[in-house]
């Protein structure tokens, strides 16, 4: 009797326990919202007391190549593109709740865009919520189909270099800086290209801004390296090319066939019904 005591008690204490935290959860919860966004302002870039620039760390990954124009000098790829900065007025402390997902469209994102494309960017995933930490980092993902433009030697054809340009439109430099620049790339996904290398580059630029005023913009871009055997590629061409004859031939000689087949069937059935 001691004992299914024991266990009764037991069972009570554990699930009064679990409860408790649920309600302390949920309480915590409310708090941290409160208390992160309660006067929390979008439209209003994070300030830096120290009067430096806010700091934006992006990687970019080339995650696939579908395809290269050489007669064009154009790459078509999808790229992933992480952001992440620190909003201090989206800091708060909490034992429970160590990060939260909120709706992107509720607060500051940076304006980095990508600068060299060719045409308007499909956004293939763009998660409605990002993920906030209680220092009050912020990291952002997105994944976008792109077509930029791509340079080689004359000379040398086969060897390509595409780079992928990006930054900020509206803030200079001194007021938004790209702090830290990565790039990769999956070669398991672009084995039909050789890709040589993909490395980073950053540079200032000076553009207009107010009249008789200067802003220096920071510009980063992963630039990829391509190399493509122009024997081979003549060689797929030719046999593309050879493919699509042989389909069209094809395709004439069963309309050929139907269509006797159609007169002879008309003709016989013409003459039974004279008979």
């Amino acid at each position: 009797m001691e004992l299914y005591l024991v266990l009764f008690l037991g069972l009570i204490s554990r699930f009064s326990g679990t409860a408790g935290q649920q309600k302390s959860y949920i309480a915590e919860s409310a708090n941290v919202f409160t208390t992160a966004f309660l006067k929390y302002n979008m439209h209003f870039r994070p300030y830096n007391e120290s009067s430096n620039p806010l700091l934006i760390n992006v990687r970019l990954d080339v995650v696939k190549i579908l395809d290269v124009n050489i007669e064009d000098s154009r790459m078509t790829s999808i790229v992933d593109i992480r952001k992440q900065w620190v909003d201090g007025r989206l800091y708060w402390y909490s034992d429970l709740i160590k990060y939260v997902t909120v709706n992107s469209s509720e607060v500051w994102t940076p304006d980095v865009y990508f600068l060299n494309m060719e045409s308007q960017p499909e956004t293939l995933i763009n998660p409605r919520f990002l993920t906030i930490e209680s220092t009050g980092r912020v990291d952002w993902f997105q994944r976008i189909k792109l077509l930029t433009p791509c340079s080689s030697e004359p000379d040398n054809p086969g060897n390509l270099t595409c780079p992928v340009t990006f930054g900020s439109m509206q803030f200079p430099s001194s007021e938004l800086d790209l702090n830290n620049i990565e790039c990769d790339y999956n070669s398991e996904n672009n084995k039909r290209f050789n890709v040589t290398s993909v490395y980073k580059e950053e540079v200032m630029e000076d553009l207009p801004g107010a009249p008789f005023d200067i802003r220096t913009i920071k510009r980063g871009s992963c630039v990829v390296n391509l190399f493509i055997d122009m024997e081979a590629r003549k060689k797929e061409q030719e046999a593309s090319y050879k493919y699509s004859a042989q389909r069209s031939s094809m395709n004439s000689s069963s309309v050929n066939v139907i269509a006797s087949v159609f007169v002879t069937v008309m003709l016989s059935l013409t003459s039974m019904l004279r008979i």
